[in-house]
């Protein structure tokens, strides 16, 4: 056999080989690395796409707490000027002039009512309400129980006021004079 078949034979037999055993896991391992770059980039777009939903989300609760932040010193003073009205009122309930002050009132709840809570916004209006009609019922003599209701109309708008407000402690010193120690434990 000449040199040149069996050059030939041998070429043909490494060619074979490699066909048969190296271009296979070849093409298998390009197979699995074009599979795995198409799973990166799905994998990638999903998490961008969940990366884009949390700021979405990060971004409205900013803005909800800062309106939340910016109302509440609003908020906080309506509650103070509702206090001040009501104690003008309690002070004006057995007098002639009361109307001047439940009018002073109702101007006052229409310009602030969105800044009270609810349950204040509800009491202070029941308040003026019993304040302009509690001089009449005690001149007029009324039944005692209609006056003490209307009374109480009037009297319990700050415990309303105040457990709708209720602020927390600036220190720990405050906390400790408001707060049972047990709940101080607990908060710690």
């Amino acid at each position: 056999m000449p040199l040149v078949d069996i050059l030939i034979a041998l070429v043909s037999f490494l060619l074979g080989l490699m066909v048969r055993e190296f271009l296979p896991s070849y093409f298998r391992k390009k197979g699995e690395n074009l599979a795995t770059k198409e799973d990166i980039a799905e994998i990638t777009d999903l998490q961008k796409a969940v990366e884009h939903r949390f700021n979405d989300l990060i971004e409205n609760s900013k803005q909800r707490h800062a309106l939340r932040l910016a109302a509440i010193d609003r908020r906080l003073a309506a509650h103070q000027e509702a206090f001040s009205h009501w104690r003008e009122l309690l002070g004006g309930a057995h007098t002639e002039t009361v109307g001047t002050v439940v009018l002073k009132c109702q101007e006052w709840w229409e310009r602030n009512c969105l800044y009270l809570e609810p349950e204040v916004r509800d009491a202070f209006v029941r308040a003026y309400s019993a304040a302009n009609s509690h001089h009449a019922y005690v001149q007029a003599r009324a039944d005692s129980r209609i006056i003490e209701e209307n009374w109480s109309a009037i009297t319990n708008f700050p415990k309303i006021l105040f457990d709708a407000i209720q602020l927390p402690p600036i220190t720990q010193a405050d906390a400790v004079q408001v707060l049972p120690k047990a709940e101080l434990k607990k908060q710690q």
